[in-house]
C-alpha cells in the first residue's frame, strides 16, 4: 500500500482522507441517515440538520489537533466520491480511531485501508505508541476489521453500558508501535 501525507490529507492507492467541508453535507447524510450505519453507534440515524451540524463541527479540522476528535472525509479515489468518514483522537502517546463507510463501499477492504492510513500516520508522524478502537461486542464486522490490521482485544477492558435503551458491552482493541509497524 502506497501512502502519502500532504496538506492535511492522507492517501493510499484507493482512498484519500481529507478535511470535511461544507459541500459534504449531502454525501454524509446519505449514509449516516441509514439504520445499518447507526446501529452500533451512540447516535440514531441522522437527519439532514444533524448532518449539517456534524459537518460544521468537523470542517477544516487539521491533523495537528490534539486532545479532541478530528473528523475526516473518506474519498474513493477512482470514483472521486465521499464514501464515509473517519475519526482520530490523539492524546499524548495514545490515539483512538474509527470509521463509517457507506454500505455501497463496504466489504471491499476500504475500511482496512483507512485504519492503515490512520495508524501509519500516527506511528510515523506523532508520538503515538498505542492505537485503540472501541466497538460494541455485537459488531462482528468492526471486530474483524480491527483484527485484520493487527489490533488485539484488550483483555481487561469490558465496558457495560446502556446504549439506545439497551444493555450492551463494549470491547477495546489496540495496536502497539513496533519496529515493523508498516501495516500490510
Amino acid at each position: 500500500m502506497t501512502t502519502e501525507n500532504t496538506n492535511n490529507t492522507l492517501s493510499s492507492d484507493r482512498v484519500t482522507l481529507r478535511s470535511i467541508s461544507e459541500t459534504d453535507v449531502d454525501a454524509i447524510f446519505a449514509y449516516r441517515s441509514l439504520e445499518s450505519i447507526a446501529r452500533y453507534q451512540y447516535w440514531e440515524p441522522y437527519t439532514k440538520d444533524q448532518a449539517k451540524e456534524f459537518v460544521d463541527r468537523n470542517k477544516d479540522a487539521g491533523l495537528e489537533k490534539r486532545g479532541e476528535w478530528i473528523g475526516l472525509a473518506i474519498i474513493h479515489r477512482a470514483d472521486k466520491k465521499l464514501i464515509g468518514d473517519c475519526a482520530l483522537k490523539i492524546e499524548d502517546t495514545r490515539a483512538e480511531i474509527g470509521c463509517n463507510i457507506s454500505p455501497d463501499y463496504q466489504k471491499q477492504g476500504l475500511a482496512k485501508e483507512v485504519l492503515r492510513l490512520l495508524s501509519d500516520y500516527c506511528f510515523n508522524n506523532t508520538d503515538v505508541r498505542i492505537i485503540e478502537g472501541i466497538t460494541d461486542s455485537e459488531n462482528k464486522a468492526s471486530i474483524r476489521l480491527m483484527e485484520s490490521v493487527g489490533m488485539a482485544k484488550v483483555s481487561d477492558f469490558e465496558e457495560k453500558l446502556i446504549c439506545k435503551g439497551k444493555p450492551c458491552v463494549e470491547y477495546k482493541y489496540s495496536l502497539e508501535k513496533t519496529k515493523n509497524n508498516n501495516i500490510k
